[in-house]
């Protein structure tokens, strides 16, 4: 029997254990990842005010040991212009953050919490979950468990909470199509807005770039960007990010990520609670995916904490403090997507216009 289960090995779930460990020293712990092995992902910038987070879980050193990340002091944009433009980071952060290997950062973290006493289960992905005489039952690819708390920190699938009738809602369709490059040239995150979406693009270690398209998901069904030639030809039609990948190579093909926004309609309930992206999600453009995901992974281990030491369900202040922080994270994005008005007819952004 455990006492939190926590599905996820993410941020959010290695926060959420890191946590629970100075907080219920005594306390046994598992992560179940449905990964069996690292894999590159996107969301590879760590946003101002981490350090203090990473601290606080007592991760600092082992990020500072395990060298995969690039400081990086703000944004470079074309948004609202044609011409660049220097920009703090977005949403109003103070301070430098980084540019990551987000597989070794994702595994520094797991690393962390098995060092601390956690156990670490991979390849574990949740199939299904029942509840008996106030005990958790989870079914798991190759495993099962039994645990008095859940932490559902799976990500945008939200396993758990869907299996407890939690319904995502989104607030727009929103997708990236990256391509890696190599690269030997170095450089902060650059934002260049155009006719049906806008352009990312930052540099990582590794001499590697990132280049994404951002746009909805019909307009990039529309125009085969999945295809290498047709992203190609965007690409080609870009300013400042064509230049700046002048001379990088492809490593691969173009990829689809999801990057909608979007909450689930129930964060928690007796004996469990969503974190980091099973609890909501946000725009790249916020650079706070990472720093949302440990924040809430701790803020969960608080709720799990009061309901193993004193039996207290405080899931719904909880649920009360996240869904502030997506309102407010929301009205900052309307504001940010309504800057930009070049193209005041384009599906993409009458969308947005609409929205604010």
């Amino acid at each position: 029997m455990l006492d939190v289960a926590i599905i996820g090995g993410g941020p959010a779930g290695a926060a959420a254990a890191l946590s629970l460990r100075q907080l219920i020293p005594e306390a046994t712990i598992a992560i179940f990842d449905a990964q069996r092995g690292e894999r590159w992902k996107p969301g590879e910038t760590l946003s101002p005010g981490v350090a203090q987070l990473l601290q606080s879980l007592g991760c600092w050193p082992a990020f500072e040991k395990e060298n995969a990340a690039l400081e990086s002091f703000g944004t470079q944009a074309a948004w609202g212009t044609p011409e660049l433009y220097a920009r703090d980071f977005l949403y109003s952060l103070r301070g430098n953050g980084w540019r990551l290997d987000r597989s070794r950062f994702d595994a520094m973290l797991l690393d962390c919490a098995g060092t601390a006493g956690v156990e670490v289960r991979r390849g574990t992905a949740l199939m299904d979950s029942t509840k008996e005489d106030g005990t958790w039952r989870l079914q798991l690819r190759g495993a099962e468990c039994c645990a008095r708390f859940v932490i559902d920190a799976s990500g945008r699938s939200a396993r758990f909470a869907m299996q407890r009738g939690a319904k995502p809602i989104a607030s727009d369709r929103l997708a990236g199509v990256f391509v890696l490059f190599e690269t030997p040239h170095a450089g902060d995150t650059l934002i260049e807005a155009a006719e049906n979406g806008w352009w990312y693009s930052t540099t990582v270690p590794g001499k590697t770039a990132v280049a994404a398209w951002m746009s909805d998901t019909d307009c990039i069904r529309e125009m085969r960007l999945k295809e290498s030639d047709c992203w190609n030809a965007l690409l080609a039609q870009s300013t400042h990010t064509r230049r700046r990948l002048r001379g990088a190579v492809a490593r691969g093909v173009p990829a689809i990520f999801a990057a909608h926004s979007q909450r689930m309609s129930r964060m928690g309930g007796r004996g469990w609670v969503t974190a980091g992206d099973a609890a909501m999600t946000f725009d790249p453009l916020s650079s706070q995916g990472i720093l949302k995901a440990l924040r809430s992974g701790k803020l969960a281990s608080f709720v799990a904490a009061d309901f193993l030491l004193r039996g207290a369900d405080t899931h719904e202040r909880y649920t009360q403090l996240a869904a502030a922080e997506y309102d407010e994270y929301e009205r900052a994005k309307r504001m940010f997507y309504s800057e930009e008005r070049r193209w005041a007819t384009a599906p993409f952004w009458v969308r947005r216009q609409a929205a604010g």
